[in-house]
């Protein structure tokens, strides 16, 4: 069963997918078993770490670790399948013209379909699911709380009945500290820093979860290593010093705990990821 849920977000181009291979990494072990799960709908993983065709059936990365892409659709097949035992019957209830329609332009409904899907061990709801964590590359910052706040907004809206127990239930485990953990992936640049601030105070507001912030390609250098550079060096490298002090200090202002993620010198996927993974042992 699964125990952990990590949904990872952040601004787009901040180093999120790469961040939640790196997690997955980290978690996967001899005694536990990880799920990586993307969302997008175009594979980041596929090229960026040359694998065939990932689907929504779990894909081999290494012992003890998995990758699979989630849609919307493939859960809420998975799920309805699992109820009605037969596919000619999920045939004639969601592959007509009329479902096909609705299911489209419900309002949550796709949001709701991932989240159930994520839910489903500790719920008990649908095929159960053979891993101890599962690591989520989510969407990014303001598609990220459409996401979560789908299944409170669609109980609200349809208060009683199964669709609404479930959407509760969903909710529930949403808020469930002791099951779901946010991460949020910011860069050392002023956009992204308040973005991050912003949602990670939402998320604390509306859901009481307290997000773990992570302050990416952090390049480690001080003033005292710039003095044997030409002044254009020197200048440049000034101002990233600068940008990453003064995010350093905006997160404090903010009361927000950090983790400073390095710039790693290499354009290698493996290189990447065991770098940063060692990186989280000693962090984490």
């Amino acid at each position: 069963m699964v125990k952990k849920a990590h949904l990872i977000t952040g601004k787009g181009g901040t180093g999120k997918s790469l961040f939640s291979v790196v997690l997955a990494h980290y978690f996967s072990s001899e005694t536990q078993s990880v799920l990586l799960c993307e969302l997008s709908e175009h594979s980041f993983y596929k090229d960026y770490l040359n694998l065939p065709e990932i689907s929504y059936k779990p894909l081999a990365l290494k012992p003890h670790l998995d990758i699979s892409q989630w849609s919307p659709e493939d859960c809420l097949k998975e799920y309805s399948l699992h109820l009605l035992k037969i596919e000619s019957l999920y045939r004639l209830f969601f592959e007509n013209a009329i479902s096909k329609s609705l299911i489209q332009v419900a309002p949550g409904l796709h949001e709701l379909a991932l989240l159930g899907k994520m839910t489903s061990s500790p719920r008990k709801q649908g095929p159960p699911m053979p891993y101890d964590q599962i690591v989520i590359d989510s969407y990014s910052t303001g598609h990220f709380l459409s996401l979560i706040r789908a299944p409170a907004a669609m109980s609200e809206a349809i208060p009683f009945g199964p669709m609404g127990e479930q959407s509760k239930s969903i909710d529930a485990w949403l808020r469930n500290p002791d099951f779901t953990q946010v991460h949020i992936l910011t860069l050392p640049e002023e956009l992204p820093i308040s973005e991050s601030i912003e949602l990670f105070q939402q998320l604390k507001k509306e859901f009481n979860i307290k997000a773990k912030v992570y302050l990416n390609k952090i390049s480690g250098l001080t003033s005292d290593d710039l003095t044997e550079l030409t002044q254009e060096a020197q200048d440049s490298l000034q101002n990233i010093l600068a940008s990453e002090a003064k995010s350093r200090l905006q997160l404090k202002k903010a009361g927000i705990d950090f983790i400073e993620l390095p710039l790693v010198a290499s354009l290698q996927s493996e290189t990447l990821i065991n770098v940063l993974t060692e990186h989280l042992k000693v962090s984490l």
